[in-house]
């Protein structure tokens, strides 16, 4: 691939770049991980190239391949969670949404709207499967003029499937580690997922209000569902010059 064109052998492909590297890949056998067998397994499903691979749903891939499917799902996408300092444990069951910004969003408060909008998408799925998150995972990459990268850090919190507190936590660490850097790519994922045996009550909450709470989310998910996500959203989500004009100028919004 591209690194054989280069002298040294090395190619530098940041997050920004996969729409116009990783996606443009054809040969599916062209990249590191993907033997022929298993392109002929993607091949059976309909996906034939990286870029139908990035795009395809990521419940299809983990039901048809397991973890190894949703492990490629993320690497179409330009995201590896693992770090090679560390032993290679599988990955556990997680639920995940990215988004690639069509332009450099200077103004973080456009971008924390962004943020809780994919918290609160991540959150319905994980109730819709019947269970809760322990961590939260957070991902920001940076305008391709920056000098930094952007950064990649997640946070500890009770199990919950709340979006409330799901975005509270995404958005913890978006204020906590954000630079002055213009952002251009999001990624949200929730991990150490556990299934629900039945609502768990906190000590430190309201039961009451933590039972309006959950009623209230899962009659917002079922509307959702029935008519779109976008058929419910927040005021602040519709006010000008928020989260209407930061979505209207989103592309390749994958359905991690």
């Amino acid at each position: 691939m591209e690194a054989k064109h280069n002298r040294s052998g090395i190619a530098e492909w940041r997050y920004e770049d996969i729409p116009n590297t990783l996606w443009r890949v054809q040969k599916m056998t062209d990249v590191v991980g993907i033997g022929h067998r298993t392109a002929a397994r993607l091949q059976n499903i309909g996906i034939s190239s990286m870029y139908s691979l990035a795009h395809a749903p990521v419940e299809l891939l983990r039901k048809t391949m397991g973890v190894i499917g949703e492990q490629l799902y993320y690497h179409a996408n330009g995201i590896d969670y693992s770090r090679l300092s560390e032993k290679y444990i599988p990955l556990t069951k997680s639920f995940g949404k990215s988004q690639i910004l069509e332009r450099d969003y200077h103004d973080i408060a456009e971008v924390a709207i962004v943020i809780r909008e994919m918290a609160e998408e991540v959150a319905m799925r994980i109730r819709k499967e019947h269970a809760q998150t322990a961590v939260v995972h957070l991902s920001i990459g940076y305008s391709k003029h920056s000098i930094e990268r952007g950064f990649s850090h997640q946070i500890k919190l009770y199990p919950t499937d709340n979006n409330k507190q799901i975005a509270e936590a995404a958005l913890h660490l978006f204020y906590k580690y954000i630079g002055r850097e213009a952002v251009r790519t999001i990624a949200l994922s929730a991990g150490e997922i556990t299934f629900k045996q039945g609502t768990q009550l906190n000590l430190f909450e309201d039961a009451l209000q933590t039972l309006y709470e959950e009623q209230l989310e899962r009659t917002i998910d079922n509307i959702r569902d029935r008519y779109g996500f976008k058929s419910m959203m927040r005021a602040s989500s519709l006010l000008e010059g928020g989260t209407a004009i930061a979505r209207a100028s989103l592309v390749g919004g994958h359905k991690g």
